[in-house]
């Protein structure tokens, strides 16, 4: 019976997420490395599910509003593994890509989850950057959860 509830209640999340246009990424080695080749964030809602490999591995993403004619409001969630300390880092670039502020979001600490919400002005785009804090804290086996979301 636990497991008909469990699956109910994950057939129900995954329909959820489909119905509101979410897209989502399943890391592979070179996810995401540099802010070159950063992950787009796209549509209304983004999902990954990505293991940091290496005390070196980092994951980018982009929120690109170079083409809009409006501010962009939106809020980014990272939950990492269970004892695992991730830093998330915010940068904001103008339409010529020149770097306009950067921000290291929260420190909440090992296992917490760090949250930041924004604003993308027309014509900027906004990356995420997610990276262990200390030499402990990776894990190719574990995998952190970064949830993209645009607000009104």
């Amino acid at each position: 019976m636990k497991r008909l509830k469990k699956l109910s209640a994950s057939i129900a999340l995954t329909a959820c997420l489909m119905a509101l246009g979410a897209s989502s990424a399943f890391a592979q080695y070179g996810f995401g490395d540099s802010m070159r080749t950063a992950e787009v964030l796209t549509g209304t809602g983004y999902q990954s599910w990505v293991p940091l490999e290496s005390l070196t591995d980092e994951d980018w993403y982009v929120f690109d509003n170079t083409s809009g004619s409006f501010d962009q409001n939106y809020y980014v969630l990272l939950s990492p593994p269970f004892g695992l300390d991730l830093q998330l880092q915010y940068v904001r670039t103008d339409y010529s890509d020149n770097i306009i502020s950067i921000q290291y979001i929260n420190q909440n600490g090992s296992g917490l989850q760090e949250y930041h919400s924004g604003s993308a002005r027309a014509g900027e785009k906004v990356y995420y950057r997610v990276m262990p804090v200390g030499p402990n804290d990776f894990d190719p086996n574990s995998k952190y959860t970064f949830e993209f979301r645009k607000t009104i």
